[in-house]
């Protein structure tokens, strides 16, 4: 009888973090908005008009429906509501880039209240964790500045789908693997973009779920298969029997976009691309002929030109090779150790390499790695300066999303609360002598479930290397924002986007360095 009154406070606790995030959400509403508003504005006229065999083959808009059948199956079902709301927001050929109050309302407010998917989950996935430590997590993700950037002014649904991937996670931890692979499964069908991680899900299950022997290790991996094959039916089967398979994974699989995506996340081609022209530049000076490239970085191969001057081509299949050899580590690790308590490292590591070396990666994707670290910011003083240079690094990478002037100030306040919170959080939790003090009442049992190498009595310290970096992203952006326009006019427009994904692309690199040395060592 007495811990339902406790329950109750903790279900509260959670609510007052999501209020908060909600407050400042309803104060983005009037917040710039990029072309995915008109994108996802498009897409529910478009399931609301049409039957569902001419989803994928419409061309009423540019912007067409390049999304798996989940998602198209959530816009269907938002669009009931939102007819009722303005109809011509759903209606096909009069709501070309439509924009009215109502409009903006509906729409901000569906993203807002999808979120109640990643409040529930983080609230599971720190639910054995101590008060100070759950209200560090909480608002490590749910005010998360990347996530108000990005779906609550720029405008996407990442908080909904990321909500997914936590709460699979948050199975895979408790060892309800089925239950896992069945969220993994529903994940995918609403955004295929998530499936970098699918090869630790598949080794992991594979490992520790189909185990015991060959006749029930067998039987398991039936079960799971059928649970998997049973999601993906469900949102392939309607199409496939209208005959619109090889529509859907055309429009899913756009590999004609280019390396590149228009404004250059911070990966590992930004280093490629520049070395390719530094070498075209020194050529010339020392009087090779060398053709200009007649392909772009971002729209794609033209015919069999190569936007390349000097260096190889890159294509597709050789990104999908290079992910795949990165995660090849933790896939390792996987096979010969299934441990509940790493694979959210794992997925994490898996979403970092598919972020650094994958084909027309948006910036937008380094949430996919940024959120679920969250989850481990708190296993050690390491992790916790981990997170702290990395989710820096993340939402100001994002910067350029917004670029109209009266949002600057938005974002620039943003990542400094963010940096204020992390600060004094991570402080105080790693505080030498109290970690030391607390770690000594901690029974021998779940030290089996802590981080590997984890030093109790360590402070939180950035370190001056670290500074040093946080530091120059704070000279980039002053010369971004104010000393390139004084001295160069509208000249070179292009080079402090540039030096943004230069510079954020070695933090993404040192991330990546890092979380691969932490899976290599740990046991």
């Amino acid at each position: 009888m007495k811990k339902s009154p406790k329950n109750n406070q903790r279900i509260s606790d959670i609510w007052w973090f999501a209020l908060v995030a909600a407050a400042l959400k309803l104060l983005l509403i009037p917040a710039y908005r990029s072309t995915d508003f008109e994108v996802h504005r498009h897409w529910l006229a478009l399931t609301h008009s049409l039957p569902l065999y001419h989803w994928y083959s419409d061309t009423t808009s540019p912007w067409t429906l390049d999304y798996p059948p989940f998602f198209a199956y959530f816009e269907k079902f938002l669009s009931f509501f939102a007819s009722l709301v303005d109809p011509t927001m759903t209606n096909l050929h009069e709501g070309l880039n439509y924009v009215s109050p109502l409009a903006i309302l509906f729409q901000r407010l569906s993203v807002i209240f999808s979120d109640v998917v990643l409040i529930y989950s983080i609230r599971k996935l720190s639910k054995d964790l101590k008060k100070t430590e759950k209200f560090l997590t909480w608002a490590l993700i749910i005010w998360s500045p990347g996530l108000f950037i990005v779906d609550h002014m720029h405008f996407q649904y990442n908080g909904f789908l990321l909500g997914m991937l936590l709460l699979s996670l948050s199975y895979l931890e408790e060892g309800r693997d089925v239950m896992g692979g069945f969220v993994f499964a529903v994940l995918l069908c609403f955004k295929h973009l998530f499936a970098v991680a699918a090869p630790v899900y598949f080794v992991y299950l594979f490992r520790h779920y189909c185990n015991g022997g060959i006749v029930k290790g067998f039987g398991r991996l039936v079960v799971m298969g059928s649970v998997v094959l049973g999601v993906f039916a469900a949102a392939y089967g309607p199409f496939a029997y209208y005959g619109q398979i090889q529509q859907v994974f055309h429009r899913m699989f756009p590999f004609g976009r280019g390396l590149c995506h228009a404004y250059w996340a911070p990966n590992f081609w930004v280093f490629y691309i520049i070395l390719d022209k530094l070498l075209a530049f020194l050529s010339v000076k020392l009087g090779f002929n060398i053709q200009a490239p007649t392909a772009s970085f971002t729209g794609g191969l033209v015919g069999d030109s190569s936007p390349f001057a000097v260096l190889p081509t890159i294509t597709p299949l050789v990104t999908f090779i290079t992910v795949l050899i990165a995660i090849t580590p933790c896939l390792i690790k996987a096979w010969r150790d299934p441990q509940p308590r790493m694979v959210t490292r794992w997925v994490a590591y898996a979403y970092t390499c598919g972020f650094l070396f994958g084909w027309h990666v948006h910036e937008k994707a380094s949430l996919h790695f940024v959120i679920p670290l969250s989850i481990t910011a708190l296993k050690s003083a390491e992790d916790a300066k981990h997170y702290f240079f990395l989710s820096m690094v993340s939402c100001y990478s994002l910067f350029p999303l917004l670029f109209e002037a009266q949002e600057y100030p938005i974002k620039v306040s943003l990542l400094l609360l963010h940096a204020v919170l992390m600060w004094f959080g991570f402080s105080s939790h790693f505080s030498g002598s109290k970690v030391g003090k607390a770690s000594s009442s901690v029974p021998e049992k779940d030290d089996k479930l802590r981080s590997p190498n984890i030093d109790r009595n360590a402070k939180f310290v950035v370190g001056w290397c670290g500074k040093a970096y946080l530091f120059g992203l704070f000279v980039v952006e002053i010369w971004g924002q104010f000393l390139h326009p004084l001295i160069f006019g509208n000249r070179l427009p292009f080079f402090p986007l540039m030096m943004i994904s230069i510079y954020c692309a070695l933090g993404m690199t040192y991330s990546w360095i890092w979380q691969l040395r932490y899976i290599a060592k740990s046991r």
